[in-house]
């Protein structure tokens, strides 16, 4: 998927989570908003375990993982 589906899908949960959080839906509406969010959720977290995969990749280096913190292997 493309980054701009990652970020329409994170763009329509932070809707999501606003209008559940208003309090102002019924029962039906806000479980159809709810399971729609959990969705929503799944499919961004696939997207970032993709991400991480690729990154683990780019950085291999002689078979080896050189996992590091963001911004740690900078120098101040």
């Amino acid at each position: 998927m493309s980054e701009d589906t990652f970020a329409a899908a994170l763009t329509r949960l932070e809707e999501v989570v606003q209008e559940l959080e208003r309090g102002e839906l019924g029962l039906e509406e806000a479980l159809a908003l709810f399971e729609e969010g959990v969705r929503l959720i799944r499919f961004c977290n696939e997207r970032l375990d993709e991400a991480e995969g690729k990154i683990k990749l780019l950085l291999q280096e002689n078979n080896t993982i050189r996992l590091e913190a963001w911004g740690e292997g900078e120098k101040q």
